[in-house]
């Protein structure tokens, strides 16, 4: 799956893109404003705050009748859910605002936001795999007992790689459980990694969650099937068990229904 892991810290393709694009502009204007102008420095860093304000904020706007019943969730920033066009016109609005202020630095923090770019544009080349993983051919028994197959059904389906330890894990379940119940076009398979069947299922009871379709993966194969390198891990297939997209750590709701179209759109389903 298109992911990094740096220590105990697990990035998508995405959002490590945008992390070493911002490093790496912040790190060229620092430099810069050493060596020309000490007025790079301060406007590099609220370049990077208002073109991150910004991309969150298109992101909002574009979900808000989803967010309006939890404002709070505003702030989650951790959940992910940012929009490249917001990220890029708040970066914009900061080129203008020095050019006005200074003609002759325009072209050095232009200098400093195509480092960030070819970094973030490397980040992706570098996370990315075109290489198709092939569907799952083993069968995991259910928490109910059965056995179950993972994507190739003919249908497509989320597959959600958690465990009871996690704690984000534990924050998306419940969202992820509602959208579950939702959702008649896509199958949600939720493949609990290295738990036995008595922790999973009085984790389930505890938290009074009813989950579509539990599978027991007690020697990650699915894990390591995929090259997750961390929980929670959401993987899309589609409905000939490929995978077609997959979001490393907490998902939002948004992002996860954003997801979910995405693979219907794919699949050439709709409502």
């Amino acid at each position: 799956m298109n992911a990094v892991s740096i220590g105990p810290f697990a990035f998508d393709a995405e959002r490590f893109a945008a992390i070493a694009g911002m490093v790496v502009f912040l790190a060229v204007a620092t430099v810069l404003a050493s060596r020309v102008d000490d007025r790079l420095g301060r406007w590099s860093t609220w370049t990077a705050l208002v073109g991150l304000m910004a991309a969150r904020l298109a992101h909002v706007l574009r979900h808000l009748e989803s967010f309006a019943s939890e404002p709070w969730r505003i702030l989650a920033l951790w959940q992910g859910g940012f929009s490249w066009v917001g990220g890029a016109a708040g970066v914009t609005l900061m080129m203008v605002v020095l050019l006005l202020r200074s003609r002759r630095l325009i072209g050095w923090g232009a200098a400093s936001v195509t480092a960030g770019v070819v970094a973030a544009t490397a980040a992706v080349a570098f996370t990315y795999s075109s290489t198709q993983i092939a569907p799952v051919t083993s069968t995991f028994r259910t928490l109910a007992g059965t056995e179950s197959p993972i994507g190739g059904t003919g249908r497509p389906a989320v597959l959600n790689l958690w465990a009871t330890w996690c704690p984000p894990c534990r924050r998306e379940l419940p969202m992820m459980a509602q959208l579950a119940a939702t959702t008649s076009n896509v199958d949600f398979v939720f493949a609990n990694q290295g738990e036995p069947s008595e922790t999973v299922a009085a984790y389930l009871l505890g938290e009074n969650l009813e989950l579509s379709n539990v599978v027991l993966d007690p020697q990650l194969l699915l894990s390591r099937h995929y090259s997750a390198v961390g929980l929670p891990a959401t993987l899309f297939l589609a409905a000939d068990g490929t995978l077609a997209g997959s979001h490393v750590g907490e998902i939002s709701r948004e992002v996860l229904a954003q997801k979910i179209q995405e693979l219907e759109t794919l699949e050439g389903i709709s409502e």
